[in-house]
Order: C-alpha cells, then sequence, then structure tokens
C-alpha cells in the first residue's frame, strides 16, 4: 500500500522556536519500507531543549522532533523479513524520508515509514516499553563507553547527571566499574543514587577526590563529561590520574580553552563519540532482560496536546527534567 497521500500528526520546531503537533505527509511505503504506529517515544530533554530554543545551532528550522521510539508494525513492504505486523519494535524515526530537517530520525509523530533496518524488533513478552523508548540515548551512552579502555573493578566518573549521565553510569556498572555520579543538582545525586550510583558528589575538587577515595586505592582513570562545561571540564581533568581518559559526551557550543600541557604531561587521552554506533541492540537486550530498568527516571508522561505547553516549559527550566514520553496511545 502507498503512504504517500496518507497524513500523521508530528512534533515540528517552526522557525519561532515553538513545538507544535503538525500534519505532515507520510513517506512513501516501498518494498523495504515498514508503515508503524507509534506508542511512546522518549524525549531527550536536554538535546531537544538545546535544538527548540536555538542554542544549538547547527538545527535549522522547522524541524522534526525526537530521536527514539516504541512502536507497532501495521503494515511492512514486500521485501521486508526482519519484522511481520504486530510486532512491537524500536525505532529511531523516519530520517532522510520525511523530507525535511529532523532530529536524528524525527520519531515524535503518531505514525512512521521507516526502512526495515531503521526497526529493532522487542521481544514478543517485552512489557519494559517505556525504559525501551530511551533505547536512542541508551546507545549514545553505550557507544562512548566502548571508545574507552574500561577495566572492571575501577572507579568511573560521571559529570551531568541528566538523562545521559544516569545512562552512562548505570551501564557502566553493568560493565563491572564503580561509579562516582557528579552533578551540582542535589535532587539528581539523590536521583543517581535511588538509581544504584555507587557514590555522588558536588563539583568540587576536594568533593570528587574524596568520593574516589572511598571506592578506591588510587585515583579515577576515567571519567564521563555530558555537560559541555568549562568549569566542568577542567574539573574532570584535574580529577584523573596519569594515563587517564576523558569522554566528551556533552554538546560544547562555546570555544574552550584547554590546557594542553595538562594533558601532554600527564598523557590524557580525549575521545568525542557522536551517535549510536552499533549500540541499540544491545541497550534494548539489557533492558529486556531487566538489567536496565529507567521507570524511576522517567517522571513525565505528555499526551500529544500538551506538546507545546511542555516544550516551553522544557526550554525555560530542562535542568529540572530526567525523562519524560510522549503516549500516542492516548
Amino acid at each position: 500500500m502507498d503512504t504517500a497521500h496518507l497524513n500523521t500528526e508530528a512534533i515540528i520546531v517552526g522557525t519561532d522556536h515553538v513545538a507544535r503537533l503538525q500534519r505532515i505527509a507520510l513517506p512513501a511505503l516501498t518494498a523495504t519500507r515498514v508503515r508503524l504506529r507509534t506508542l511512546l517515544s522518549g524525549i531527550s530533554c536536554g538535546t531537544e531543549a538545546d535544538c527548540t530554543s536555538g542554542r544549538a545551532s547547527y538545527m535549522p528550522r522547522p524541524f522534526i522532533t525526537g530521536y527514539q521510539a516504541v512502536a507497532e508494525v501495521i503494515v511492512c513492504g514486500a521485501l521486508v523479513r526482519n519484522v511481520k505486523p504486530g510486532d512491537r519494535v524500536f525505532t529511531h524515526g523516519s530520517g532522510e524520508l520525511w523530507g525535511m530537517t529532523h532530529l536524528g530520525g524525527g520519531s515524535h509523530a503518531r505514525e512512521l515509514v521507516v526502512e526495515d533496518e531503521a526497526v529493532h524488533r522487542l521481544a514478543p513478552d517485552c512489557i519494559a516499553l517505556e525504559s525501551a523508548s530511551y533505547a536512542g540515548l541508551g546507545a549514545v551512552a553505550l557507544e562512548g563507553l566502548r571508545r574507552m579502555r574500561l577495566e572492571p573493578g575501577h572507579t568511573l566518573l560521571v559529570f551531568g547527571l541528566g538523562m545521559l549521565g544516569q545512562l552512562v553510569g548505570r551501564l557502566a556498572q553493568l560493565e563491572g566499574l564503580r561509579v562516582v555520579g557528579i552533578n551540582r543538582s542535589a535532587w539528581k545525586r539523590e536521583a543517581a543514587l535511588a538509581f544504584g550510583f555507587d557514590a555522588v558528589c558536588a563539583p568540587e575538587t576536594t568533593e570528587v577526590d574524596a568520593a574516589v577515595a572511598r571506592l578506591a586505592h588510587g585515583p579515577a582513570y576515567w571519567a564521563v563529561d555530558t555537560t559541555g562545561s568549562q568549569a566542568v571540564f577542567d574539573l574532570a581533568v584535574r580529577s584523573l590520574g596519569r594515563f587517564g581518559e576523558l569522554n566528551l559526551l556533552g554538546y560544547y557550543p562555546e570555544p574552550f580553552q584547554v590546557d594542553f600541557d595538562a594533558f601532554h604531561a600527564r598523557q590524557i587521552r580525549i575521545h568525542n563519540p557522536v551517535g549510536f554506533g552499533t549500540c541499540i541492540p544491545a541497550v534494548l537486550r539489557i533492558i529486556e532482560d531487566g538489567r536496565l530498568d529507567l521507570t524511576s527516571l522517567i517522571r513525565r508522561t505528555i499526551r500529544p496536546d500538551e506538546i507545546t505547553e511542555f516544550y516551553r516549559e522544557l526550554v525555560d527550566q530542562h535542568g529540572t527534567h530526567l525523562g519524560a514520553v510522549i503516549d500516542w496511545q492516548t
């Protein structure tokens, strides 16, 4: 069935930086594509706030938001073999098929048409749909961790405890590391402790050193910065031992002043990963077997008719949010 004549509703951010639910044409259904009914789509609160507000200047407007969703297969093209109608899947969205700018796939839509390679089948008995709707951000976290030469039993410092930082810490623990979460916000530190972090502290040198000393005999050799802050970047460098590794998973729109002498003298390695890599299937399996339960972090469920109000709130005070999902079933 050709879907070129069909419309759906999607969240589109206009040139006025306002997010609205708007009608948009679905891409055509071809032999290698799948049409989906979206159940839940996960909001990447920090990234979507930056892109909506204009702070992330790389995102031209208008654009379709979102890059992670759980959906049900409605119909498959003739050559599709990996899924069938009725299956539940994860997808990052329709991507370039939309014919307009999108944020990592444009997953915030009531229906989607995607290439078959953009769907990942969920186990039939998977009930962790909220957690699965964050598999995109989980893949970003896991891809970042895989870039580093991590050793089980050692300590990882996670700077910034938004949803990405929380995911980095929990996935690192599943790799056998002890994790210190660092954030100015007391409630985010409390959320990290409840989520299972080994220790938390404020972003001060003495507090970081004390937290590391409680967990390990010696310095930390791995750190992940999710904040994009010059002050946090400097603190992360100071907190690492010789031959340490610093992973930059934040967004860095402003010029940084970097003391390269510190990197040279202590031989610190920098990583700058971007995107999912090949980690989405691995994250979905971790969620399905119960090792990654995000329900304590997903604190808001948004109806489609609340989109404009919620995104305005997200832009004005996104630091007050961790996880939120859009429920397209309502």
